[in-house]
């Protein structure tokens, strides 16, 4: 067994396979945090500004660069605040064309959703079983993710719970909720997911996969009544806790990592990036004795990386907590012929 305070060099040769480390832990409570290697196969987390046609040195696309975001609602808002000071002071002309580009920026985030993301849940049909048999080993999964793949993995199987199962459904049918922290709820969207947004009242809603499928009725939503999704897509880690502290649900989600006192807790498809330092806080103050820490990358250099991001981050929140590593290749989340 590999601990990182008693091994000076960590490679993919003494690395235990996943299915060792669960026979480890049997009996054992689990939780699961999962990143963006979740979802790589099927879904490109490269910037959804980067897919968005925006063009480069654009007005629209240097906006985003003085705001330092790649947060499409940010600019909007920050466009929209604009109109109403040019309408003031009488440039009505400039207001209009601001009032075009803001609309022009929901419609590329409709456009980069559509590039990256499968149309509809059908099309992973046959990777449901694997996945679903991977996520059965967790009490509870903490997702870092704004895709629709774990979303719709839940549909398929009744272990996961979202917290929305005591709401109604809503605008026809389209929406459902809100989300109640009284209602079952074992899955955790920590930075939020495209098929979440706020209603009126400021509640939480989850959009449904009915009629054109749940990724047009995100289309709608920002394009026609002008809502963007609630997701985190703030850049650094302090940015993106202060997008969790002013949501409820956000706020929740993180609040339960912070307070999970599961003894084991994986992490598969995570790089530890200091961007996510929050995370590795919330972990190492909750109630956590041993980490499984999935490494996908073979790369030595990328490992001693990997492993001084996490002594890191145990040193600073959690001294006591044993850091061990699984190789997550060997999870076989999507295809259980990979190894």
């Amino acid at each position: 067994m590999i601990h990182i305070f008693d091994a000076p060099d960590v490679s993919m040769s003494n690395i235990m396979k996943f299915q060792e480390a669960i026979e480890r832990t049997r009996g054992k409570d689990r939780s699961l945090l999962i990143g963006n290697g979740f979802s790589a196969q099927y879904f490109s987390y490269r910037s959804l500004l980067e897919k968005s046609d925006i063009v480069e040195n654009s007005p629209v696309e240097k906006l985003f660069r003085k705001l330092n975001t790649v947060d499409f609602e940010a600019v909007v808002r920050a466009l929209e605040d604009a109109v109403i000071v040019e309408r003031a002071y009488g440039y009505d002309e400039h207001a209009s064309r601001l009032e075009r580009d803001a609309q022009a920026v929901r419609e590329a985030l409709v456009k980069a959703v559509r590039e990256t993301h499968p149309k509809y849940s059908n099309e992973l049909t046959f990777q449901y079983e694997p996945a679903t048999r991977f996520l059965k080993n967790f009490s509870k999964v903490f997702s870092l993710n704004y895709d629709l793949l774990l979303y719709w993995v839940g549909l398929q199987n009744g272990h996961l719970k979202d917290g929305f199962g005591r709401g109604r459904s809503k605008n026809g049918g389209r929406f459902h909720g809100p989300f109640q922290e009284i209602a079952h709820c074992n899955t955790f969207n920590v930075h939020g997911g495209l098929h979440l947004f706020l209603d009126e009242a400021g509640d939480t809603i989850k959009a449904l996969n009915k009629g054109e499928g749940v990724l047009e009725t995100i289309a709608d939503e920002i394009i026609l009544k002008k809502k963007f999704p609630l997701y985190v897509a703030e850049g650094t880690s302090e940015s993106k806790m202060r997008k969790i502290k002013s949501v409820e649900y956000l706020r929740h989600c993180y609040q339960k990592l912070e307070t999970n006192n599961d003894e084991i807790i994986f992490i598969y498809g995570h790089s530890a990036a200091e961007n996510d330092e929050h995370i590795y806080k919330a972990i190492f103050k909750s109630g956590v004795i041993q980490l499984y820490f999935g490494i996908y990358d073979r790369d030595e250099d990328s490992i001693a990386e990997i492993r001084g991001n996490l002594s890191k981050y145990r040193e600073k929140y959690g001294e006591t907590v044993i850091i061990e590593f699984f190789d997550s290749r060997t999870a076989c989340i999507w295809d259980e012929t990979a190894i």
